[in-house]
């Protein structure tokens, strides 16, 4: 089946079955705003497909419901995503492999996209699922993707920002196939971009809880305060220029946002320094002839996540 005809079943079948749904799980004080499930970007425009080539939509169809997340192509047979769109955030459980199906930019630049198979879900061994910290996976593709893929911030590329992470006020990009307004109940025809703004992490602390400022970076489009993440965007980028201005490098995995994709509050992203080096040791392991030895899945956990905890972004079980 051709990818743009895959696509549109499995959508229409998220519309007149049951809605997409990436709820999780985030612990907060009562007094603090709840974060809200993120999956497309408000206020943003249609995006040059030529512009973010390696930005891919993943589809994971479970039973009767698909759920939806955006991601990065960092190798051929490589994807970069949330780690809440790779497991079942109450149990822990990694998802199947053999329900993603991930489309990626075509090399020609035609409309038309590649839609690849999964053969394995790798999460990053630090994500912390009940805080919502470090939150990064990869899916590895049955077939390559002949798709570009992203510099990543802290493997070999630098934003133009000081050393030690994006600097406060740096302007950036959201791309991804989310929601554009919190009420939309059809699925988004193509993928969206947005500009937005780097906050310090103090602000983010106060503004953004839970918030940690090694693994996180939080993001907010003032004095307009007109666009940010919403659901179907998670797994998806936050880009910086790069130091020569040439192109993007990806600083942040978008996790979660609040009060139903709300632009007046803030988006937190997994900070890409801090996973880059986890995700380069699997892009060398794929360059070598053997495939590489995949780890043991994590034990899921025998109790259910703290009551009164926000949602995350994290595929419905």
């Amino acid at each position: 089946m051709r990818a743009e005809s895959m696509r549109k079943s499995l959508l229409i079948a998220i519309c007149a079955c049951v809605p997409v749904t990436l709820l999780g799980v985030v612990p907060t004080a009562m007094s603090q705003p709840k974060p809200s499930a993120h999956e497309a970007v408000i206020g943003g425009a249609s995006a040059q497909p030529s512009a973010f080539a390696s930005v891919a939509e993943i589809l994971d169809i479970r039973g009767n419901e698909v759920g939806e997340c955006t991601g990065t192509v960092v190798a051929p047979t490589l994807v970069l995503t949330a780690g809440h769109c790779a497991v079942n955030m109450r149990t822990g459980r990694v998802n199947k492999a053999s329900g993603y199906r991930v489309l990626t930019a075509s090399a020609s630049g035609s409309a038309e996209r590649q839609v690849a198979m999964v053969s394995a879900v790798l999460v990053y061994e630090g994500f912390a699922r009940r805080v919502d910290d470090r939150d990064a996976a990869l899916l590895v593709l049955s077939s390559p993707t002949s798709a570009p893929a992203v510099k990543l911030a802290g493997a070999g590329a630098r934003a133009a920002s000081r050393s030690g992470g994006p600097r406060a006020g740096l302007t950036a990009t959201i791309a991804g196939w989310g929601k554009t307004t919190w009420t939309q109940s059809r699925p988004t025809a193509e993928l969206q971009s947005a500009t937005t703004v780097v906050q310090r992490p103090r602000w983010c602390r106060r503004n953004a809880p839970p918030f940690y400022k090694r693994s996180e970076i939080c993001t907010i489009d003032p004095p307009g305060y007109a666009t940010g993440a919403c659901n179907g965007d998670s797994g998806g980028p936050l880009l910086a220029p790069n130091d020569s201005g040439t192109g993007f490098v990806e600083i942040g995995i978008v996790v979660h946002g609040y009060q139903r994709c709300s632009t007046r509050r803030p988006s937190v992203f997994t900070r890409v320094e801090a996973i880059a080096p986890w995700v380069q040791t699997w892009i060398d392991a794929y360059r070598s002839p053997a495939p590489p030895t995949l780890p043991t899945p994590p034990a899921p956990s025998p109790s259910a996540p703290p009551s009164g905890a926000g949602e995350s972004l994290a595929p419905a079980a």
